[in-house]
Order: structure tokens, then sequence, then C-alpha cells
């Protein structure tokens, strides 16, 4: 089964370094995801949703993560939620 997942800069958006979120998206594959999309806004998550299906995902997790500028690290703020599949 493929699996995709939305991650959802809440804090700190502002501040994510493009290779930042490069780092993330690996993290999100090491933990068994197929294709990762970043989304800062409301709409980046719409669209992502929409090219995850799209892509042929089966199954689409939601995360919500916060970048903290000063520790150069993002940081969950719970657990993923599955909007399908």
């Amino acid at each position: 089964m493929k699996k995709g997942m939305i991650l959802y800069v809440t804090q700190g958006k502002e501040d994510v370094p493009l290779q930042a979120a490069e780092e993330l998206i690996e993290t999100a594959r090491s933990l068994g995801v197929t294709a990762v999309c970043v989304a800062t806004t409301e709409e980046d998550a719409v669209h992502g949703w929409w090219s995850l299906l799209t892509r042929g995902m089966q199954q689409v997790l939601f995360m919500t993560a916060a970048y903290n500028a000063v520790l150069d690290r993002f940081e969950s703020r719970g657990a993923p939620v599955r909007l399908c599949g």
C-alpha cells in the first residue's frame, strides 16, 4: 500500500529553510511513507491531499509540525491523523 503524508508547518513557517524541509521529508520516508507534501497554508494542505491522491496514494496521513529556528529543527505537534485509506 502506498502511503502519503502532508506535513503542515503551523509555527515558524516563515523561518523554514528549504534544506530543512528536505530533511523532514527524508525522516517521514524512513517511517514507511512513499510521498510527502510540506504545507505552510491551508491551501497548500488541500493541494497536497489532491496531489497525493492523484499520484496513487491509497492512504493519506496529516501531521502538524512546528519549526524551531533557534534549534534548527522540526517538532511534531501530535500524532498523524489518517485523512483517507
